[in-house]
């Protein structure tokens, strides 16, 4: 991935100053800003004020060595995920796992090849730009969805209660009006519009329970004690008289006692629109 350097900063820590000014000559050449610090108490109060991008961190240093920076680090809630790369001598494989308990992103061993260690800077400050284009880009994607999500909420909201007012004056209109009254071709547009209000007012009535239900606003109420039967038998009786005009007969079977704990409203959504 390629990144303007320009735009990171590093900050170098080591207590030798010939290993500071070498590393900031060659990255200042590679065109990053650089910070430096020559022991690890003042790498993290540099680290509070100036937040760099990646940490170039001396391991053996006097007052405050860089295990201990890095932990401390990790233990910064807004600093936690700042890439550290590890610039030491002690080169060992135990050593170099016991950078990495500490939260090394990398490890470079002195003497550094220079070719090597902008490689590995550059690949670093890569994923701290990808990352930062992944959270802006999720920012954006959730800024979306909640305009997106309060669109639909307006629109079902607004729309249903007229939707609905139609809705049951074409009910009304079609079971009051003799179909012989009517030359075949009105009947047909009559009922036609009795089916599409219909579909509109189910499709923003289901709209808007998503809309709540993708916001958290849906609310799940209980009651206890609830008959089931007459609650179902009372929602099919609702829907028969659309059924009806769509030539559908709905049929209930069963006959029970029970009672049971659910939420009347859900239970009469979902038999709503299963009728």
């Amino acid at each position: 991935m390629d990144i303007n350097n320009s735009d990171f900063t590093v900050l170098i820590v080591d207590d030798v100053d010939a290993n500071v000014l070498l590393l900031k000559l060659l990255l200042t050449k590679a065109g990053y800003k650089t910070l430096t610090a020559y022991n690890g108490k003042d790498a993290l109060e540099i680290i509070k004020k100036n937040s760099p991008d990646l940490v170039l961190l001396d391991i053996m240093m006097p007052v405050m060595d860089g295990h201990e920076v890095a932990a401390q680090l990790r233990e910064m809630p807004e600093r936690r995920d700042m890439p550290i790369i590890f610039l030491s001598a002690l080169n060992s494989p135990d050593d170099i796992v016991k950078g990495f308990k500490f939260g090394a992103a990398d490890y470079v061993s002195k003497p550094f090849n220079k070719d090597e260690l902008l490689i590995r800077v550059n690949h670093q400050l890569s994923l701290v730009s990808a990352k930062r284009i992944i959270s802006r880009q999720n920012d954006e994607l959730q800024r979306t969805i909640i305009g997106r999500d309060k669109l639909y909420s307006v629109i079902a909201h607004d729309l249903r209660s007229p939707i609905g007012s139609i809705r049951m004056v074409m009910n009304a209109l079609v079971l009051n009006i003799p179909k012989e009254t009517l030359d075949e071709d009105m009947y047909e547009l009559l009922i036609m519009g009795n089916r599409l209000t219909e579909e509109s007012f189910v499709l923003l009535d289901n709209l808007l329970k998503w809309t709540k239900s993708q916001t958290g606003r849906l609310n799940t109420v209980f009651q206890d004690n609830v008959e089931i039967l007459p609650l179902i038998r009372g929602e099919v009786e609702l829907s028969e008289v659309v059924a009806e005009l769509k030539n559908i007969r709905i049929k209930l079977n069963g006959d029970t006692s029970a009672k049971v704990r659910i939420d009347q409203d859900m239970i009469k959504t979902v038999v709503g629109s299963e009728c």
